[in-house]
């Protein structure tokens, strides 16, 4: 079953789609909670989101993916947007899911791309006890190394538009100023389970050295896998299939 729900923040209405298992189970399903990356959306390209999503609910597995404010169709502005912000609303999401009638809130999986696998591990840091699982697909790392090598690749030449012009949408200083504080590293190493990432290594947006990173960051509890040739959001029929097939695997195997 899929249906639409709304979820009130207190800042605006963030929309977003609830996945269920398809056939009659008994008792709580087991839940994972899809967080989209930068300039993203719920579906994400190739409508990546609303594939895995259904196929875990054909794995007797739940999901829950919502844009985030200033994002999709959710209420607000991207120029508003700001890492923290998120992180407060994949916060909000998180306690939304878990208490839900039908979802087992002692077998939660955070799932995230991009930016939003940064935003997954942040959130895991300071909620480690409550999950048994962590997905990064090509995650993002410190946010304000992305501000620092765009402002560099403006002042060279070598890209010539705003720097507040993100595939035509307005960035805010503000997400400039809170990318300088946060530390999503420090905050991410405070996750003590498992973890799974997967990045292409065509991605020529985040770069696999991010990724061998947050491997050494969670040493012998992570595993990387590296998806041949692909792109940052694995935008090829077989190296989709590998990112799912791993990621399933994985899930599977942390769930009780």
């Amino acid at each position: 079953m899929e249906k639409y729900v709304e979820l009130d923040t207190g800042k605006g209405i963030l929309r977003g789609m609830l996945h269920l298992p398809d056939t009659e189970t008994t008792g709580k399903s087991p839940g994972v909670i899809l967080y989209h990356g930068f300039s993203g959306d719920r579906m994400e390209p190739g409508f990546m989101f609303v594939r895995f999503s259904r196929l875990l609910a054909k794995q007797n597995i739940a999901s829950i993916r919502f844009d985030f404010l200033g994002s999709g169709e959710s209420d607000g502005s991207f120029t508003d947007m700001t890492f923290s912000n998120e992180v407060e609303q994949a916060s909000i999401i998180m306690d939304y899911f878990k208490n839900l009638d039908n979802i087992d809130g002692n077998n939660i999986i955070l799932l995230g791309l991009s930016m939003g696998g940064a935003l997954a591990g942040y959130l895991a840091g300071s909620r480690s006890s409550e999950l048994k699982g962590l997905v990064l697909w090509a995650p993002a790392g410190e946010m304000h190394l992305f501000i620092d090598k765009r402002e560099k690749e403006i002042e060279s030449g070598e890209i010539t538009v705003d720097i507040m012009d993100i595939s035509g949408l307005r960035l805010g200083e503000g997400f400039i100023e809170d990318a300088r504080k946060v530390s999503i590293f420090e905050q991410t190493a405070g996750y003590t389970g498992e973890v799974l990432i997967v990045h292409g290594t065509g991605d020529t947006v985040v770069p696999v050295a991010v990724s061998e990173g947050y491997l050494q960051l969670f040493g012998i509890r992570a595993k990387l896998v590296l998806v041949d040739g692909a792109d940052h959001t694995f935008q090829g029929i077989p190296w989709i299939k590998e990112l799912f097939e791993v990621s399933l695997t994985f899930i599977k195997g942390r769930i009780k």
